[in-house]
């Protein structure tokens, strides 16, 4: 990439190097073409005045002198013919007619005596009829206008090359500054994708700008973190499967064997087979419980404004018929809805898992349910009047496969709740005693 970079710069540089020279040859040409059109307004200055110099009567001689006078002072050695072609008057001789103060000073600014190329003729007219002609050469004059005409095209071509020089200079510094500033991060992020390949997950890119190289690897750093997190999961459920799987396979051979040796009676060794199996089945169900909850790590959530009242009530009337059965209340203690944005998918899983555990420790009184909104952020929680918990099991409940005194499930429940959590950015805080019942307290971040 660095070497594309510099030959992009360097093609940048050739261009503007053609540019310059394309530049230059136009304000040349445009100059010369000024300066040819100003000589030429001024030979026709010149003709006039010649032509203003001829009466009814001839030429006049003092006017006449004038104007060659003129001549010379503009850079031109004239001679003017009458009709017939003859001489009249010539640049020369009017210069012999000034005084010497006045001649030497003409002589300061052109050299009469140095002509330069051959003369170029022109008719000259008064009332439609030709009088004569008018001879014109330039002569070489004293370091006024052809020295600024040089100077003028010197410091123009300076101009352009220090133009172009800055310019090369620059470009190929900022070539090398670009090179640095954009393929470093490439460059760590290509040793980082080797590490990776290599087979460590704990690699990580800084981010130090927020650009479309920033973008990239922060994409980069959720996707090792994604693989790193799908490598641990894979791990503990390997060792967690094959922990609790233990326990019911072993009851169930345990019995085959007895029902094969006749220790056991048939009828009694299927009901402890069957209840093993069904706990195999409420085993698999959480392992694919978990499996979705870290899945969702790895999908972009979709967020869409919803009640907090309507949603909670919605969960509640589905299961309040499991609560009347068991002797208990669900109740949504607020009256008024408020609107967030949220994921709503994730958000109702976390509710019913945390309503369902709720459910499972409570004997008698229910299950309270309130939200609020702040700020920043808005909150949900459940409040039971369950048997509640020790600190030891509270330190404990969010770990997998973990179960507390008397419980019947998977030991999944809250462990998914917590991934779901984690995803959607938010935080849980449990307050529980022995005897007093369980608050589960969630809050998230208000999106816009």
């Amino acid at each position: 990439m660095r070497n594309k970079l510099f030959l992009a710069f360097f093609i940048v540089i050739a261009i503007a190097l053609v540019s310059n020279l394309i530049f230059e040859r136009l304000i040349l040409r445009d100059f010369e073409e000024y300066a040819r059109g100003a000589r030429e307004d001024q030979l026709y200055w010149v003709l006039a005045s010649v032509e203003g110099s001829y009466t009814e009567d001839g030429w006049d001689e003092f006017l006449l002198k004038n104007s060659l006078h003129w001549a010379i002072m503009l850079g031109f050695d004239a001679e003017v013919r009458d009709s017939a072609g003859n001489t009249v008057l010539t640049s020369k001789e009017a210069l012999q007619s000034l005084s010497p103060a006045m001649k030497r000073r003409m002589e300061s600014l052109v050299h009469p005596d140095k002509p330069e190329g051959e003369f170029e003729e022109y008719p000259l007219y008064v009332g439609g009829n030709e009088i004569g002609s008018l001879l014109v050469r330039p002569l070489s004059r004293e370091g006024l206008q052809q020295q600024k005409e040089a100077i003028f095209k010197k410091r123009g071509r300076t101009f352009l090359l220090t133009s172009f020089l800055i310019a090369g200079s620059g470009a190929l510094f900022l070539s090398f500054v670009f090179s640095l500033f954009l393929t470093g991060p490439i460059r760590r992020l290509k040793r980082a994708a080797e590490a990776v390949a290599a087979g460590d997950l704990s690699v990580r890119v800084k981010t130090g700008s927020k650009d479309e190289i920033g973008k990239l690897t922060e994409t980069f750093n959720h996707m090792v973190e994604a693989l790193e997190r799908e490598e641990n999961l894979r791990r503990h459920l390997t060792s967690n499967i094959a922990h609790e799987l233990r326990t019911p396979l072993t009851v169930i051979r345990a019995n085959l064997e007895a029902v094969a040796d006749g220790v056991e009676s048939t009828e009694e060794g299927l009901k402890n087979i069957t209840a093993e199996v069904d706990k195999l089945i409420t085993l698999v169900d959480g392992i694919e419980d978990v499996t979705k909850a870290e899945a969702s790590f790895f999908t972009p959530a979709e967020y869409v404004k919803v009640g907090i009242r309507s949603l909670i009530e919605g969960i509640a009337q589905s299961m309040r018929p499991i609560f009347r059965d068991k002797g208990l209340e669900l109740t949504v203690l607020k009256e008024g809805d408020i609107e967030v944005v949220t994921d709503v998918d994730k958000l109702e899983r976390i509710l019913r898992n945390i309503i369902s555990n709720s459910l499972r420790h409570t004997e008698k009184g229910g299950v309270w349910i309130d939200y609020g909104k702040g700020k920043k952020e808005f909150f949900i929680e459940i409040r039971d009047s369950g048997s509640g918990m020790s600190e030891e099991e509270l330190s404990m409940i969010f770990k997998r496969f973990y179960k507390g005194k008397g419980s019947e499930g998977a030991g999944l429940g809250l462990s998914i709740v917590k991934e779901l959590v984690d995803v959607m950015e938010g935080k849980i805080e449990v307050e529980s005693a022995p005897g007093k019942g369980t608050v589960f307290r969630l809050t998230f971040p208000l999106k816009k």
